[in-house]
């Protein structure tokens, strides 16, 4: 798997346009501005964008729909009546995110259960991406 952000491509787009067909590899071995890491960042992003065979896909990004409904299903779950009330009113309107996580720093295992959740459903959702893909994960 490769990971490979917005910002790296925009990169590898600006550092492209000047070049007229140059090899990427060579044309990003000879720049002295870059550090190891984002000269094997942009060598990713190239040979993501270069795939003629197909062989890498993009992840979708997470719908803030889904964090939002992690966020409410997690408050449903609790048995803490005045935890549950503090947090429903503080995912309400903007900032909903911020707020929620600002009620939850001052409950460390509560936190820490949120976590523990957020991950399992974001793990389950990438799990139906890949199913949908037709990919086996090779991970537990």
């Amino acid at each position: 798997m490769i990971f490979v952000e917005d910002y790296v491509v925009d990169q590898l787009e600006e550092r492209l346009a000047d070049e007229d067909g140059e090899d990427v590899e060579a044309m990003l071995q000879v720049q002295t501005d870059l550090s190891d890491i984002n000269r094997q960042q942009l060598l990713d992003a190239a040979r993501v964008e270069g795939d003629a065979d197909n062989r890498y896909r993009m992840i979708p990004k997470q719908d803030s729909r889904d964090g939002y409904q992690d966020m409410q299903e997690y408050i449903w779950s609790l048995e803490d009546e005045h935890l549950r009330e503090l947090l429903e009113v503080a995912i309400q309107g903007s900032g909903a995110f911020r707020r929620f996580k600002d009620v939850l720093s001052r409950y460390p295992e509560t936190q820490e259960n949120w976590f523990r959740f957020r991950d399992e459903r974001e793990n389950l959702r990438m799990r139906d991406w890949l199913a949908s893909q037709g990919i086996e994960p090779e991970f537990e």
